[in-house]
């Protein structure tokens, strides 16, 4: 019997932490809800704007007073079910309440305050509010405030200088004409505002007029190499890691999110329709696009995805690349994306190492914490001196790249002036590294199929990023059957 599309939905988004192997969803009723502990009273929570819209649910940021036993007034951001929702869309809701209530708190994960189940008016999953919406929109927003060190960020800063013109001449800043389309409070919903209004009501701190540097994009994927580590421990697969699934709160602390019913994946251009489920294709590991496997070590592909995200300041994944079979197949025998922009030699090794054929080969999110700890560390030791991103490895008419496991000495010391390139647009001029290769490992890309790539808009968005429907995608084994989740 053919399953609705909200059933589809709710078996393919729950997050699977069972000792048995099975989907959270159907395993839901095990878990506990304290009323005692979790209760707030509807009457002490005053809804404001609607932050975000989906399908069936929404998200408005609302006044919690006395939540979590505060004396204060909290800002926090309220999910709730739209009028006429069905049952199983109230179960999914249900579901995702659970599952905050069993993970627990976690600096770097999207906490729960609360919520409000008692009869006599709507469910309500209360949780904390991240005031700068997701890390992919605000990174596509700084790409004209982006500097290698805080020297650099200290003594240069013409977009704010041009925002402060704008003012004076009475006109309307805008950060880029940046619009989101991922939810400001829980990725996946459609946002009301455009993010310029947000930072023009938001922005009292002056949060994005102040550049980001090397630094924070490792300390970004540092956070949510932790929050990935607490989840894994906590023995859930997220499945859907994302930069739109990352949200940004206040002192840059980054949080991950979209634990259920928070995707509204039926109407987001990252989700490929694969038969009568949407997936997101490009976050995928090979073992999850082909045999419907999901673990930490898928979660960690993702994570790979993630940190290209990261460092190429919230570009699409495989850029120029159609998602059909045909990608699908190369993903399978070894193909991978290139560095991206502003990603150097350890940090493109570690996405090498996250997207391993072999799942068992790719690091624990505990290693990867360990790494970027230590990135992390180096990279502020190193401010204020001279290194140049790799933000193109040396590549030759093979469409090979190069890379090295063992760099970390030495890259960030001598400054060899670098050789330029163009990688076809005049205004598109890289650099890269003048290191010294040692134990290079031929990596072939996607890069060198793109002079040869087409797209056909019926089926594409211009960039590529999805495939709204296609015949050849229901070739593979996915079938209506249920995830399969192996626990690390």
């Amino acid at each position: 019997m053919k399953r609705s599309s909200a059933e589809a939905k709710t078996d393919y988004l729950s997050i699977i932490t069972d000792p048995d192997e099975v989907p959270l969803d159907e395993q839901c009723e095990r878990l506990p809800y304290d009323a005692s502990k979790w209760e707030f009273a509807r009457e002490r929570l005053r809804l404001g704007k609607s932050l975000g819209r989906g399908a069936f649910g929404k998200v408005v940021q609302a006044s919690a007073f006395g939540i979590k036993k505060s004396p204060t007034c909290r800002t926090v951001a309220v999910k709730m079910l739209k009028e006429g929702a069905t049952a199983s869309e109230y179960k999914a809701l249900m579901t995702e309440l659970k599952i905050l209530t069993h993970i627990g708190h976690h600096l770097n994960v999207v906490n729960l305050l609360g919520a409000c189940t008692k009869q006599g008016g709507p469910l309500m999953v209360i949780v904390e509010y991240c005031k700068y919406g997701n890390l992919s929109n605000y990174l596509k927003s700084k790409r004209d405030l982006f500097f290698l060190n805080k020297d650099a960020a200290l003594h240069v800063e013409p977009k704010k200088e041009k925002m402060e013109a704008e003012l004076e001449a009475g006109e309307k800043p805008r950060l880029d004409s940046v619009t989101s389309s991922e939810s400001f409070a829980s990725s996946g919903f459609q946002e009301d505002k455009s993010l310029s209004d947000v930072e023009e009501e938001e922005d009292s701190d002056g949060f994005y007029k102040e550049p980001i540097t090397m630094e924070d994009l490792i300390s970004y994927s540092f956070q949510v190499a932790r929050g990935m580590e607490f989840l894994s421990s906590r023995k859930c697969i997220h499945r859907d890691l994302a930069a739109r699934n990352i949200l940004l709160s206040e002192n840059n602390v980054v949080k991950i999110c979209d634990f259920g019913l928070a995707r509204d994946i039926y109407k987001n251009p990252d989700y490929v329709r694969k038969g009568d489920t949407r997936l997101p294709l490009k976050w995928m590991a090979p073992e999850s696009i082909f045999d419907k496997i999901y673990s930490t070590k898928s979660d960690v592909w993702s994570y790979g995805v993630l940190l290209w995200e990261i460092f190429s300041l919230g570009g699409s994944p495989y850029p120029g690349v159609q998602m059909d079979e045909d990608f699908c197949s190369r993903l399978k025998d070894g193909m991978r994306m290139r560095a991206p922009e502003y990603g150097t030699p350890e940090i493109y090794q570690i996405m090498l190492d996250c997207w391993h054929k072999d799942p068992k080969e790719r690091p624990r999110f505990a290693e990867l914490v360990e790494k970027l700890g230590d990135l992390l560390q180096a990279n502020v030791q190193q401010d204020g001196k001279d290194y140049i991103p790799l933000n193109a490895i040396l590549t030759g008419n093979s469409g090979f790249a190069y890379s090295t496991p063992a760099f970390s000495e030495g890259f960030f010391k001598e400054g060899i002036s670098a050789p330029k390139f163009s990688s076809g647009s005049s205004d598109d001029v890289r650099y890269v590294n003048a290191f010294k290769f040692i134990s290079l490992e031929r990596i072939k890309t996607f890069e060198e199929l793109l002079p040869n790539a087409t797209s056909t808009l019926d089926d594409y968005q211009v960039d590529g990023s999805t495939l709204l429907g296609s015949p050849l995608l229901k070739r593979f084994t996915w079938t209506d059957s249920k995830p399969k989740a192996v626990l690390d």
